[in-house]
């Protein structure tokens, strides 16, 4: 009997762990379903610097401010975010730039609306490293994630990107 309940245990535990990491394949589909999200709700616009308003998530701090290029950071985690003011929100130009890079794609995935043209990219970046680029239209972020926040990294680029207004 205590070797049917210590198998049980061992099982339970092994259960618990494999489904809190998640695999790359769940992990994928989940931040597929996370920027899906992000792409098609309505974030109010809670930070403005030069030429563009946009949804800052909870957490990100401004670390830089140039023209065209904005770097935030949640600790010491780095996010990029390009703009390009005369490309609309429709435009897939950013995207097919982005898609054509060298590297392992592993998420190719766009989403319209009306007339937005948005898109999740995850590469595989070596070292279980994965770059992660959200963008609508001409607006575009990305950073260097890993299997565990995928999802929430996918889904801070696209609040980002989805909810950018930019000014003329």
């Amino acid at each position: 009997m205590k070797k049917i309940a210590v198998f049980l245990v061992m099982v339970v535990i092994t259960i618990l762990f494999t489904g809190c990491g998640g695999s790359l394949e769940q992990q994928k589909e989940k931040a597929i379903v996370r920027a899906e999200q992000a792409f098609t709700n309505k974030l109010d616009k809670n930070e403005t610097l030069q030429a563009i308003a946009f949804h800052r998530p909870s957490g990100l701090t401004v670390k830089e401010d140039k023209p065209n290029n904005i770097i935030l950071e949640k600790g010491s985690h780095p996010y990029i975010l390009f703009y390009n003011p005369i490309v609309p929100s429709s435009s897939e130009e950013l995207y097919e730039l982005e898609k054509n890079q060298e590297g392992q794609m592993i998420v190719d995935k766009t989403f319209s609306v009306e007339d937005r043209f948005g898109y999740l990219l995850i590469m595989d970046a070596g070292d279980n490293k994965y770059e992660v680029t959200a963008g609508v239209g001409g607006v575009k972020a990305t950073t260097e994630s890993t299997v565990k926040q995928l999802e929430s990294d996918a889904g801070y680029l696209m609040e980002m990107v989805a909810s950018a207004q930019l000014s003329e």
